[in-house]
């Protein structure tokens, strides 16, 4: 999963699809995904960055 979470396109196609489903749209379904994809990838990275801080500020 952390693979996945590290590369936003890979998890937008991914969830494109599904999307692609539920709005009936894949143009809406592509553009929802790649907000998703990409919120997820920062909020990941954001995650990483306080746990090193943390780490760092307990030494």
């Amino acid at each position: 999963m952390n693979q996945l979470v590290r590369r936003p396109l890979l998890l937008s196609f991914l969830l494109s699809l599904p999307l692609w489903i539920v709005f009936n749209n894949y143009i809406v379904a592509i553009i929802v995904a790649l907000l998703a994809g990409f919120l997820v990838s920062m909020c990941h990275s954001l995650w990483v960055i306080n746990q090193q801080k943390d780490r760092q500020k307990d030494k």
